[in-house]
């Protein structure tokens, strides 16, 4: 793979200062406010399964549609030109609208009398949410200056584990009662099953969120390049960084794979391995993602920014490096533990070091990207993770399940197998991406070219 030049994004127009710390916090909790509703809003589904094919009457491949056509397809393939207007409109005001849009989808979900009818709402949800990160990272990036970013992003990426946590916490505690199927009788919309009645009851109080978003000013656009913003420019910029972002994005899948397997096997396991219920680890795996999840995350973003001040330039990179190396041992323990507890801390430990990269991906991105182009790489960049995740997270898993195991109960085996090497693939591809950055800026800057070929 030969390396291709790097295009640093510098600022060559006149911008304001940065707006006061306070009120771009202010900013990044609304903004984690709203990625926390997206997270509950899209997971609400798998926690009503049992009941949604009792009363409309489908089957598991139809519920699947529901999760991967319906959703997941129009979330990612929306995104990509939802990213393009992330870089020429408000961002602001984009946020409001899919806010608004994917809260009433929810809701409608609890209106379904058909599967058409839910699978229709469905696609609303992932089209509105699909307008969230693209714009909400360009925002943030805007925001703050470089040495204090990692943390900004990373404590919006907090949403990932606080509405995984809270849907799972929540759920944990609904399952028995949506389970008893009992009938609800609203004025207006009539009779509603339990199941109908927690999409609404989820869906409508995030319309608060988007209206709290008002307050938000639209930041002045920073870090631009002397590059336009045309068609042409735009696969100028990705052809010229196309090996960079090329083993960025597949790396940041990987860790997207990790993300997606554990979500869908860790349970699992428990249920397998110990004979838990599906309510005990729903809570308890709810609880860890909370806190462990978080608190990676935070100390993944505080641990980057100290690089960065340290004039490490790579400390982005070098962070997400280090956690994938030590994402390794930590998912083998599922392979290795013989009681519930163990299986439990082996699973809080894998989810804190999980957490260290995941608000990291696009600061590393916007280190190489102008302004005019980042809302694009964003929505490339979910792409790659949704695809790759959703895409083979769960299947390769079961597959090692079925056909190199051949055992039900050694799917802590397949999960330590297959997230281990996801780890190791991300490691790899990350370590090609710095050097290939390295190259790129000191091909950008004769000083260093002249001092390397001295020495």
């Amino acid at each position: 793979m030969n390396g291709a030049p790097v295009m640093l994004a510098l600022d060559v127009h006149t911008a304001p200062p940065f707006p006061s710390a306070s009120r771009a916090w202010i900013v990044v909790a609304l903004l984690l406010m709203a990625y926390t509703v997206s997270l509950i809003d899209r997971q609400i589904l798998s926690l009503m399964v049992q009941p949604i094919r009792a009363h409309l009457q489908i089957s598991d491949t139809q519920i699947s549609l529901l999760h991967g056509l319906a959703f997941a397809i129009f979330y990612t393939l929306f995104g990509v030109f939802l990213g393009r207007a992330a870089d020429h409109w408000s961002r602001r005001n984009m946020i409001i609208a899919g806010m608004t849009l994917w809260c009433l989808a929810t809701a409608a979900c609890g209106l379904a009398g058909s599967f058409t009818q839910l699978f229709i709402a469905r696609i609303f949800v992932g089209i509105g949410e699909a307008t969230l990160s693209p714009a909400a990272y360009s925002m943030i990036a805007d925001y703050f200056p470089r040495e204090r970013r990692a943390r900004a992003m990373s404590v919006y990426s907090m949403g990932v584990f606080w509405g995984s946590g809270l849907a799972l916490v929540l759920g944990g505690l609904a399952i028995t009662a949506t389970s008893q199927a009992h009938s609800v009788v609203l004025p207006v919309l009539g009779e509603l099953q339990s199941w109908q009645l927690a999409f609404i009851v989820v869906g409508l109080p995030g319309l608060l969120v988007a209206a709290l978003m008002l307050v938000v000013r639209e930041p002045a656009r920073r870090e631009l390049s002397a590059q336009g913003s045309r068609t042409s420019d735009t696969l100028a910029f990705f052809r010229a960084n196309a090996a960079v972002l090329t083993t960025m994005i597949l790396a940041f899948g990987a860790n997207g794979l990790i993300n997606f397997g554990l979500a869908s096997w860790a349970p699992t396991f428990f249920i397998r391995a110990f004979g838990w219920t599906a309510g005990q680890i729903g809570t308890l795996y709810g609880a860890i993602l909370l806190v462990c999840g978080s608190g990676g995350i935070f100390v993944g973003g505080w641990v980057a920014d100290r690089f960065v001040m340290a004039g490490r330039q790579d400390g982005v990179l070098r962070t997400m490096r280090y956690s994938a190396l030590l994402m390794i041992p930590s998912l083998c323990l599922f392979s290795v533990v013989e009681s519930s507890t163990s299986a439990l801390v082996a699973l809080g430990l894998a989810t804190f070091i999980l957490g260290l990269p995941t608000g990291l991906a696009p600061v590393a991105l916007y280190a190489i990207t102008p302004n005019q182009f980042r809302g694009q790489v964003t929505a490339c960049y979910l792409f790659s993770v949704t695809l790759i995740g959703m895409a083979l997270g769960a299947t390769l898993i079961a597959l090692a399940t079925d056909q190199l195991f051949k055992n039900d109960l050694a799917v802590g085996h397949s999960l330590a197998l297959v997230t281990s090497l996801a780890a190791a693939f991300s490691y790899v591809f990350l370590t090609i991406s710095s050097r290939l950055q390295r190259r790129g800026a000191n091909r950008s800057d004769p000083a260093k070219q002249r001092a390397e070929g001295a020495a």
